[in-house]
Formats: structure tokens, sequence, C-alpha cells
């Protein structure tokens, strides 16, 4: 295996984890707001709602 291959495998492998981890967050999102927050998971996709996510915190 020459060292551009591994470049190559190991940059898909974080490529595919970040993938995953953002997939996940988003998932997690939509449960949390869906079931615990009572409200519409697909809600939590709009930029209102993380608007006002953002002011909450801050």
């Amino acid at each position: 295996m020459s060292s551009g291959e591994h470049i190559l495998r190991n940059l898909i492998r974080i490529v595919a984890i970040l993938l995953a981890g953002i997939l996940l967050f988003i998932i997690g999102s939509m449960i949390g707001y869906g079931v615990m927050g009572g409200g519409n998971p697909f809600k939590v996709l709009l930029p209102d709602v993380w608007r006002h996510i953002l002011e909450f915190i801050h």
C-alpha cells in the first residue's frame, strides 16, 4: 500500500466519522425536541428554532 492510498483511506474514515457525528446530532436533536420538548421533531431543522436556542444560551 502506497502512502497516497493510506492518506486517502484515512481521509475517507475522517469524513465518514464527521458525517456520522452530524447525523447523530441531528437525530438526537429531533428526538429531544420532539419527545422531551413536545414539539414537531422536524421543526428543529428550522433556523428560527436554532436562533431561539442560541439566544436562550447567551
